[in-house]
């Protein structure tokens, strides 16, 4: 099989593969964001140029004849997608080496909220409060702080309906504190942490969020004075690729403006 039909199958391939795994979200939950957005994008051109190699070659030959710049248009553009590649294995190492990093002797537990469906827990939420459960259950001593406000479309606080379902699952009302007015992951460790500091309790933590998330949570923490370590909850493989695609956005966001 000659090189250039193995990179229109595997474009093919990969393009349609792609188109499936970011509409999934889309058709599951009614998830659309940048994350799935980026990953139908990228798919359809894939798909597109596995469909028409010979057509777009072709062009591009008849173009380079007439003297406009192709080689230097391709120069840049694969100059760019390396850049692009190399960026996100970094931020994916990143956020994989955070998922190992353990939580300080004796630390409170900070559950980090997501969405609410009117007042039952959205998929990525309920694998926090499973891994926060698990957690709580291992370490009878801990105390717990969930954290999330209210969105708009929300009937109950993202706290609340953790609380909730932490109680339902056997973990003591009294080892659970409610932060419900943070609104993005900067105020949820911001407010978790002045609760832990009104509580006269070490400014150590066991955050506790989605494996992708993880990373930047500990950013935030670290920059907020808290020692920090991680309790990944495990996400639905058909919502994985939209949101750590998104993730990639939101750490790299959070390394060039962090102070």
């Amino acid at each position: 099989m000659e090189f250039r039909t193995i990179i229109k199958t595997g474009a093919i391939l990969a393009g349609t593969a792609g188109l499936v795994l970011f509409l999934l979200p889309v058709f599951t939950g009614r998830i659309v964001n940048i994350g799935n957005v980026t990953g139908l994008i990228v798919s359809s051109c894939l798909l597109f140029y596995g469909i028409f190699q010979t057509r777009l070659h072709t062009a591009a030959a008849g173009i380079s004849r007439a003297g406009l710049p192709v080689k230097w248009a391709a120069a840049a553009g694969g100059l760019f997608l390396t850049c692009v590649l190399i960026t996100a294995a970094v931020l994916t190492a990143m956020m994989v080496r955070e998922t190992f990093r353990k939580p300080p002797e004796g630390a409170a537990v900070i559950v980090l909220g997501c969405q609410v469906k009117g007042d039952r827990p959205s998929r990525m939420l309920l694998t926090r409060v499973d891994a926060a459960a698990g957690w709580l259950e291992k370490h009878p001593g801990c105390l717990c702080i969930v954290s999330g406000g209210k969105g708009e479309d929300e009937e109950i606080s993202e706290a609340e309906c953790m609380r909730r379902l932490l109680t339902e699952r056997g973990i003591a009302k009294e080892r659970i504190l409610l932060e419900d007015r943070s609104v993005s992951t900067q105020e949820n460790l911001l407010f978790s942490a002045r609760i832990l500091k009104e509580k006269g309790l070490a400014p150590g933590a066991a955050i506790v969020t989605s494996e992708f998330h993880s990373c930047r949570a500990h950013l935030i923490a670290r920059s907020l004075g808290l020692e920090d370590g991680a309790v990944p909850a495990g996400s639905p493989w058909w919502l994985l690729p939209t949101f750590y695609v998104r993730e990639l956005y939101g750490l790299l966001f959070q390394i060039l403006t962090v102070r």
